[in-house]
């Protein structure tokens, strides 16, 4: 029988980017600290992703930028594309700007890298099986560790970034976190790295990540081809979850077979996934506890990215604790402050964003070539939604639109009330109660979101431009 600590500071659940991220900052300032992953430790950062990051993140952590073999490639920026492929939107900006990198790598130097910060007990092949409580907050965690054993493991805080399929976020015992996510916030996802001889094909466009939107080949999401190097790609797509059985074959035909065009390649790695495509959890915290991550819906809604906003979450997770352990305070009252972090931080613009999803989903593909086509959202637009998640007009550009959007009244009109309702919910996060002194403040706040997203909702968007032309 091995020997455990059984008593720390801050246990933290998952070893993934947000994990070992909240591990380094906790362990870093001092705290005790236990990190468990139910991988085995060669395999930490191995997941089915993207494998996109901007370079802002490593800037506000003061860590590393990815290098040498955790860096694929440098990205400049992302190409948007029409359904029918006539209109490519060009978006670059700095802050946006990043890195391509092996996930595999990248995953393995921040656990090195939490561990030299001086974690005081690792633990690979762990399962978290269930939550301790006393008086009514969270005081531990009950696991399993590899020889089957399984142990009592008491803590002050519990940071959790196990991942969407947190088993600790369903099982919690609180009136405030959402336990169960509905199928229409995720979507499910296929990727493949594939490699060949570049001088029987070439990557296409080195220095961007392309996205496709097409509500044929991809319905409720959009194909990607993030290039990697001079002879591989990282290629997927992501689909509503309604169509699960058929996702590899809508990948086979609307994405292998477009992008690949040689017969001599090498597929290193494959797989799929569900990824929360939303705003964050209403509450990503309570009594002794708080989530991180996938585990909390941090993930941006648009193009489903999480490795930089579950780094952010880590790390105002870290300060949290820090912040609580010196005051001796491990309520939701003095938790608080974590859940105010994420909304000033990109919780507020994943919530407007999360609007812009619900409508794009309803576009048909006619709508969506027409409204990229016409500029009736623009780069610039679409740059700002990403930082500010919102769009202000002046009346120029409202005119503008009008103009070009003549021809479709009812997707202009659409648009513009999208806008508005974007606005106004990124303005109503701006109002987030700074403190949970009274649940029915939260509660109101909770209800008032709810309207603006039942309104979009409810909005008949995308009906299709030939219809809409038959009335004019």
């Amino acid at each position: 029988m091995e020997s455990f600590q059984k008593s720390f500071d801050v246990i933290v659940v998952g070893a993934g980017t947000g994990g070992t991220t909240a591990a380094r900052f906790t362990a870093q300032k001092g705290l005790d600290v236990c990190l468990i992953d139910r991988k085995e430790r060669s395999q930490i950062g191995n997941k089915i992703c993207g494998d996109a990051v901007g370079t802002e993140i490593f800037d506000i952590l003061n860590i590393n930028h990815p290098k040498e073999d955790e860096l694929s490639c440098h990205i400049k920026g992302a190409k948007l594309y029409s359904p029918n492929l006539n209109k490519c939107i060009t978006l670059t900006d700095p802050k946006q700007a990043g890195y391509e990198i092996n996930r595999l790598e990248f995953g393995q130097r921040l656990l090195n890298e939490a561990l030299d910060a001086g974690v005081k007990q690792f633990l690979d092949n762990t399962i978290a099986l269930d939550l301790l409580y006393k008086d009514n907050s969270v005081s531990g965690l009950k696991i399993r560790v590899k020889n089957g054993e399984k142990i009592d493991l008491n803590s002050k805080i519990i940071i959790d970034a196990s991942g969407f399929y947190s088993p600790l976020r369903k099982e919690i015992k609180s009136s405030i976190i959402e336990k169960e996510i509905s199928k229409e916030d995720c979507i499910l996802c296929y990727r493949e790295i594939v490699k060949f001889n570049p001088q029987d094909q070439q990557v296409n466009d080195p220095e961007y990540i392309t996205i496709i939107m097409d509500q044929e080949k991809a319905p409720g999401g959009y194909i990607w081809y993030f290039p990697r190097n001079e002879s591989s790609v990282n290629i997927g797509l992501g689909m509503f979850m309604d169509y699960k059985g058929q996702v590899k074959e809508y990948y086979q035909k609307n994405v292998f077979n477009e992008f690949i065009k040689t017969k001599k390649y090498e597929v290193i790695s494959t797989g799929g996934g569900v990824v929360s495509v939303r705003r964050p959890i209403w509450s990503s915290a309570d009594n002794g506890i708080m989530f991180v991550g996938d585990a909390a819906c941090h993930v941006n809604p648009l193009h489903g990215g999480g490795i930089d906003p579950s780094m952010r979450a880590g790390y105002y997770a870290a300060l949290t604790a820090l912040d609580a352990i010196q005051n001796e305070d491990y309520s939701l009252k003095k938790l608080w402050d974590y859940n105010c972090k994420i909304i000033n931080s990109f919780g507020a613009e994943f919530a407007s964003l999360d609007l812009l999803r619900i409508a794009l989903q309803k576009l048909s593909n006619e709508s969506l070539n027409f409204g990229l086509e016409k500029d009736l959202l623009s780069g610039d637009e679409i740059l700002e939604i990403a930082a500010t998640g919102g769009i202000k007009l002046s009346i120029m550009d409202m005119l503008t639109k009008a103009i070009k959007g003549i021809s479709n009244p009812k997707l202009l009109l659409d648009l513009n009330y999208l806008r508005i309702k974007m606005n106004d919910l990124r303005s109503h996060y701006k109002n987030f109660p700074k403190n949970i002194e009274e649940i029915s403040e939260f509660d109101a706040w909770k209800e008032y979101t709810k309207n603006i997203y039942n309104k979009i909702k409810f909005t008949s968007f995308g009906k299709s431009i030939h219809k809409e032309n038959k009335n004019i």
